[in-house]
């Protein structure tokens, strides 16, 4: 046979049973580590960047820097406070607002968000138990003040498997 000056003929794939010649070491086939790594790092990269429920914002481009700050118009503000109870101490709620994540408190804490003025949906989350849904309404320019925390002490842990709504209390600071 003759081969043309244009065309190679392809090598033939090697096959891992060979031995290497003499002199070159061939490559091991990976470690379970080695394949570990490499697949989280494929995970990573398709990974979400934000937590889950929150949506991606993609960066604005027409977006001018000199308006000022980005909050325009009016604003109401929530003020969150968790109570200091025994029972979850060292665990915090996860705060969601129209079932997104926005934020979490921790034991004995206040968090405030600043939000534009409507009625929202309010719920804590901790693990697989919830506070009742709670609809806020924020009027312009206001301060709406909120208490959570963990609904009854070692007496009440059957809520934690019996009644997962109820495990956690969300109420407005002026019905106490």
């Amino acid at each position: 046979m003759t081969s043309e000056p244009g065309s190679e003929q392809p090598e033939p794939p090697e096959q891992p049973d060979q031995a290497a010649p003499a002199g070159e070491t061939a490559s091991p086939k990976p470690s379970v580590w080695e394949r570990m790594r490499r697949g989280m790092a494929d995970h990573n990269a398709t990974a979400p960047r934000t937590p889950l429920g929150m949506p991606e914002v993609a960066p604005d481009d027409d977006a001018d820097d000199d308006t000022g700050d980005a909050s325009e118009g009016p604003t109401a503000e929530l003020v969150l406070e968790r109570i200091h109870h025994y029972r979850d101490t060292i665990r915090s709620y996860q705060v969601l607002i129209e079932n997104q994540r926005v934020g979490q408190i921790r034991d004995d804490q206040t968090e405030s968000y600043v939000l534009r003025p409507g009625s929202y949906t309010l719920r804590l989350q901790l693990l697989w138990i919830f506070s009742p849904r709670v609809v806020v309404e924020l009027p312009a320019g206001t301060e709406t003040r909120m208490i959570c925390g963990p609904n009854g002490g070692i007496l009440q842990a059957w809520r934690l498997f019996l009644a997962p709504t109820t495990a956690i209390f969300l109420r407005f600071a002026d019905e106490e």
